[in-house]
């Protein structure tokens, strides 16, 4: 007996969507879609802001405060602490340590998968039967060795600390407050400043979570404000994935590019919409890819131009008012 299977109004209206969006994908020279997520992105995607890095890395080599990279979600916080963590195995501080750098990007931890999670971000080796104390003191050590053996001090990056659990808070307080007074006696005087630099993230509530849970660490930390993309950058933004997408992102030139089919008219009102913000302009580009595939499919014409742009961004703003 054979079976006649239907094809639902929807599935139809779905199929036919995505071709044309393959096709102006096609038209464009692109493999795939330049504006869908990563969970991490290449490193020839990001976006620098060199002023912004610069006073990351001073803060760091200074050795005078922890930081707290302060800002929304989809500011670009994580990819910034990336550029720095990049950077400063490169560096020697004032007094010529070099450093060993660990990152931690996974939030909701207890406190024995923050040590853990802190171990193995620094090469610290524990066994797994360890209770949490004991994975701790095996790093203060190991920072403590690696400082008066090697010259070499510990940055430890936190990717939205305050969204951890508080007992996991205060075991960053104490490789904080490293070295202890015990370590220095035990060293005679070779441990006189700070070893570990805390370098975390969050948003304004993760910031006000960290004043109120760990006080003692917020009075010594910068908080430090990812800045908004202005136009230009956002312009890159757009021309980095669509160059990526194209297979020509080795030969980017950050002096020289084009976001075509994107119109400068059509990235600064993204970008006002997005209020530089690089993970909503993505979703707004997206919705802007979309409509403009509808278009060419119908006129021939791959180009996002304001028009197309106003479009999304109003129904993205009536979206967010309904949310709201």
């Amino acid at each position: 007996m054979t079976i006649a299977i239907y094809e639902s109004a929807l599935i139809r209206h779905f199929n036919t969507r995505k071709e044309a969006l393959r096709a102006w994908e096609d038209k464009i020279g692109c493999r795939s879609s330049p504006f869908r997520g990563f969970k991490m992105p290449d490193s020839r995607l990001y976006i620098e802001q060199p002023d912004f890095l610069d006073s990351i890395v001073d803060l760091v080599l200074t050795n005078e405060r922890h930081i707290f990279i302060r800002g929304p979600v989809g500011s670009g916080k994580s990819t910034l602490m990336l550029l720095a963590l990049r950077d400063l195995p490169t560096l020697m501080d004032r007094r010529g340590n070099r450093f060993i750098a660990g990152y931690v990007g996974m939030s909701g931890l207890y406190e024995k998968q923050m040590a853990a999670a802190i171990a193995d971000a620094l090469r610290v080796k524990y066994k797994r039967s360890w209770e949490t104390s004991e994975i701790i003191e095996a790093i203060s050590v190991e920072c403590v060795r690696r400082y008066i053996e090697e010259k070499s001090r510990t940055a430890l990056f936190i990717e939205d600390v305050a969204d951890n659990q508080e007992a996991a808070f205060h075991k960053i307080r104490y490789l904080a407050d490293l070295p202890t007074e015990e370590m220095k006696d035990g060293y005679k005087g070779a441990l006189d400043e700070p070893i570990v630099t805390l370098i975390m993230s969050g948003t304004m509530e993760y910031w006000n979570a960290m004043l109120n849970f760990l006080p003692q660490i917020a009075d010594r930390t910068e908080p430090l404000d990812v800045p908004a993309l202005d136009d230009r950058k956002a312009k890159e933004f757009i021309a980095r994935r669509i160059a990526y997408s194209q297979g020509k992102i080795d030969v980017f030139d950050k002096d020289e590019f084009d976001s075509s089919p994107f119109s400068d008219e059509a990235v600064k009102c993204i970008n006002a919409a997005a209020k530089g913000n690089p993970r909503d302009i993505r979703m707004l580009a997206r919705g802007c890819e979309q409509v403009a595939a509808d278009n060419f499919s119908k006129s021939g014409d791959p180009t996002v131009d304001l028009t197309i742009a106003e479009l999304v961004t109003d129904a993205y703003a009536a979206i967010l008012k309904e949310v709201h």
